[in-house]
């Protein structure tokens, strides 16, 4: 991805400490979202490095070694949760199922859903499935990361997602293949119509790309990446369903939409298994437990909802 000074930050000189508290101030004030903006696309390069392939090893950074980037990731982390009202988080594992199924209904973002089946034009869809090409991009990597350490009905329950993420062994079945494949057509439908992708290049963008990379890469935050990607199952469906009604409205072929198409009944029948298998013996560990999982499913509704707030804004700036 091409930068320049004027949109990130030069890495060789550094981050100061003033960048991260104008980006994360606890203060109350309204964070400086250029600078923000900076620091997550230099998180976002260092996440995406360090999970490269086996050809990349030479470039792949070393975890934590960054003394600035732990900074900004640690004072992103406060951010987001001096934004969680404690009160509103379930209080044991009984009162989990009622709260966590109430507050994944309300994500599916019903009227979102209703623009991109009835009324985006192929260029605000494009647009979209570009947005999402930042955030799940390495879905699947992250999908291995959480299994370790995981054991019984846990660790079956996450192989069985990743099995299905490697297209059930057929390697032209594999979901990235797949979204790739979706992703050609799609940046080609924005090239031919002349429309900068640089509109993707927002403060809510980057906070719900990095926020999945951030809690699967670190060992010790994965029950929150186990509780952020939970609640992305059970509510993807709905989002899945629209997309492929809104481009079967605007003829667009049939294999283009095999990735979304799969994801409306797969996403479903893993939100299921998901509450069942992973959160459900979880939950009844520790309340330190049910605490950080419980933050990983509001901090990825919120960051997630004012994501698709942006994006529902910029692809009518392309309509």
């Amino acid at each position: 991805m091409s930068t320049t000074t004027s949109e990130t930050l030069a890495a060789d000189r550094g981050i100061t400490d003033a960048e991260i508290a104008a980006a994360f101030p606890l203060g109350g004030e309204a964070p400086d979202l250029r600078t923000r903006l900076a620091l997550l696309r230099r998180l976002h390069d260092h996440y995406l490095a360090y999970m490269g392939g086996p050809e990349t090893f030479q470039q792949v950074p070393r975890l934590n070694a960054d003394p600035q980037l732990v900074a900004v990731e640690e004072a992103w982390r406060r951010w987001e949760d001096a934004q969680v009202d404690d009160s509103q988080l379930p209080g044991s594992a009984a009162e989990f199922r009622t709260w966590f199924l109430d507050i994944a209904e309300k994500h599916i973002q019903p009227e979102f859903c209703h623009y991109l089946a009835e009324e985006a034009t192929l260029s605000e869809i494009a647009l979209f499935f570009m947005a999402e090409e930042l955030v799940d991009s390495k879905f699947d990597d992250l999908m291995a990361m959480v299994q370790i350490g995981t054991a019984g009905v846990t660790k079956l329950t996450i192989a069985e997602n990743y099995w299905d993420e490697m297209g059930e062994g057929k390697l032209d079945q594999m979901h990235t293949r797949l979204f790739e494949h979706s992703a050609q057509y799609m940046r080609k439908q924005l090239a031919d119509r002349s429309v900068d992708m640089a509109e993707l290049h927002s403060t809510e963008v980057y906070e719900n790309a990095c926020l999945l990379l951030m809690y699967g890469i670190h060992r010790h935050l994965v029950p929150r990446a186990l509780g952020a990607m939970g609640v992305l199952e059970q509510s993807a469906s709905p989002r899945f369903q629209a997309m492929v009604d809104g481009c079967t409205r605007l003829a667009v072929p049939e294999d283009v939409i095999e990735y979304q198409r799969i994801h409306v009944h797969v996403d479903a029948d893993h939100g299921a298994e998901w509450f069942d298998g992973v959160f459900v013996p979880l939950v009844e560990r520790s309340p330190e437990l049910l605490r950080e999982i419980s933050l990983g499913i509001v901090t990825r509704i919120r960051v997630a909802d004012a994501y698709y707030r942006r994006i529902w804004e910029q692809m009518k700036g392309v309509r």
